[in-house]
Parts: structure tokens; sequence; C-alpha cells
């Protein structure tokens, strides 16, 4: 009896081996990614405003990034590797900002393009404030093991059998919440370089965020 309590005690949850799992299961999946194209709806929530927005998004290996917003303004993300830049034809704004192939490896975008080890950069938890989208989906917290974290946690919803990502939750330090629900998502697909290039218009302003 007592060889089979210790057996019982030693044996992981069923909760932990689903964690373990999932976490295997997207490592794998994404390991050999150089590209993602997907269809994104983004929900912004902090007290007093809830922003939905939509669009396409393209990313590359190392670190491009390319976010159409289409609905309701029209606005273009880029990250070349280098820099970044958000444009808002309507406003007739773009703002600059540095950022390096090893600031998005720190990002929750890590995980489209397969990059770092997810169980040395967070903690992972279940997930008991959100619930999943569809019933074949598997939810995992993660809980960043950094002293100085960007944000709070992420969550990750993926479908259970192919480990494709279907939704994003960022949970900033703040409190406030940025979602994000993936569809059509393709990887390793054909990306010209050139998609990820961004020519400043003439006539906008232009704001260095970097700029003290």
């Amino acid at each position: 009896m007592l060889a089979c309590l210790f057996i019982c005690l030693q044996a992981p949850a069923p909760a932990e081996e689903s964690i373990a799992r999932t976490i295997a299961g997207l490592q794998e999946r994404y390991a050999a990614v150089r590209t993602v194209s997907a269809g994104f709806r983004q929900l912004y929530r902090a007290p007093g405003i809830e922003q939905v927005e939509s669009g396409i998004l393209v990313m590359r290996k190392p670190g491009l990034m390319r976010w159409e917003y289409r609905d309701p303004e029209r606005k273009l993300f880029v990250a070349d590797g280098r820099k970044t830049f958000l444009y808002t034809p309507e406003d007739r704004q773009v703002q600059v900002s540095s950022l390096s192939a090893d600031e998005v490896r720190s990002t929750p975008l890590q995980f489209l393009l397969g990059q770092g080890d997810i169980l040395k950069s967070f903690t992972a938890t279940p997930e008991t404030e959100f619930r999943a989208s569809a019933e074949d989906s598997a939810l995992v917290r993660l809980t960043p093991r950094s002293r100085e974290p960007d944000y709070a946690f992420l969550v990750l919803e993926c479908d259970r059998r192919t480990y494709d990502l279907r939704r994003i939750i960022i949970r900033e330090i703040t409190g406030n919440t940025s979602e994000f629900v993936l569809s059509n998502l393709a990887t390793n697909v054909k990306v010209d370089r050139k998609e990820f290039e961004f020519k400043i218009p003439k006539g906008v302003e232009v704001i260095h965020l970097d700029q003290k």
C-alpha cells in the first residue's frame, strides 16, 4: 500500500501532462517555420475601452513583420529587422522606433516563428480565466521568467491535434488585455522580402519614438 501511495504521489497530474503535451506540440509544430501568414482579429480591452480591429499579417524569420489593418481604420505596421514603422494614412503620420531580431525573440510573436525554448522563457500553468473558443482547443498560460517582464502573462490557444495557434492573449502589466484571434493560418509560404520594406511617404509627419 505504501508503495502504491508513493507511485501515485510521484505521478504527474493529468493537467500537468496535458500542459507538457501542448508545449511539446507547439515547440515541434513551429520549430521549422520560416514564414507565417494569417488573418487576424485584435481585441483590446482597458478600463472604459474596448477596441476591435482586423486585417492580415505576414511574418518571416528573423524578425520581419507586416501587419495590414483594414477595419475599421487602415493602418500599416512593418518591422524590417532593425526598425518598426506604424503608418496611419488618415492621419498622414508615421511612427518610427527600433526593434532588433533579438527583441522580437522576447515578444509573444516568437511562437509564430518557432524562436526560443518555451519552458526556458516561461512558466506554464493551466488556464482558468479564459475559455477555449472551440471544443478541440488546448489552452495554456505562460508567465515570463524574466525579472522585469514586458507583460504579466500570455495565454495560447491551439488546435489540440495539429497545434496550430488559434489565439494569443496578452495581459499587460497595467492589467489591459490584447487578444489576437488568428484565421487561415499558413506556414512556410513564399513571401517576398520586399513585403517588409517601408518607404516613408512624402509630406507625412514622422515621429521618432526612440528620441528623448
